[in-house]
């Protein structure tokens, strides 16, 4: 029982910090070297630079918005870029804002927490479940182990999916060029 929940806590977790530090931006490319697609949320240095680079393709919110293969003048060449680093910039500020945001609460929690003490003193019996903000905030129910198995679990399955996104953009993509 302490392993089911250790493993639904890590994975509230993860999937809070996936969800909220997401951009709904994504930038696509091969590498040359390997043949290996690259996805990531910032766009890379060459996009849109006068240096050439592997061919972009620029998705946001499932469509596909920008594709440097296909030829642009050199003033929307520089708004692309220079609107592509800004959202960068805008998406960092507000990790860092919910991350101040989620320390001070988690601050606010373990000042508020009862001692084991309290509780056994307490004629109110314990909560089974825990709340939300309890299952964020109690790092010391993993111990090393679990955490590590879990992790190991949990980054196979986050690569499935990237890879089975990766490959719907691309098909997707692909009708789009074709049309």
């Amino acid at each position: 029982m302490k392993n089911i929940m250790a493993i639904i806590r890590f994975s509230l977790v993860l999937l809070l910090v996936f969800s909220q530090n997401t951009s709904a931006r994504m930038y696509q490319w091969t590498e040359t070297d390997s043949g290996s697609t690259q996805l990531s949320g910032k766009p890379p240095m060459w996009y849109r630079s006068a240096t050439s680079g592997p061919r972009v393709f620029v998705f946001d919110r499932g469509r596909l918005i920008d594709d440097t293969g296909i030829e642009v003048d050199e003033d929307v060449r520089q708004q692309l870029r220079q609107k592509a680093f800004v959202l960068v910039e805008e998406d960092q500020q507000k990790a860092k804002d919910k991350l101040a945001k989620s320390l001070e609460l988690k601050q606010k929690f373990v000042k508020d927490k009862p001692k084991k003490a309290e509780l056994e003193d307490s004629e109110d019996p314990p909560q089974l479940v825990p709340a939300d903000d309890e299952l964020l905030a109690d790092e010391d129910v993993f111990d090393d182990q679990e955490q590590d198995a879990s992790t190991e679990d949990t980054v196979e399955n986050l690569r499935k999916l990237i890879t089975e996104w990766e490959n719907a953009q691309t098909e997707n993509a692909k009708k789009a060029l074709e049309q």
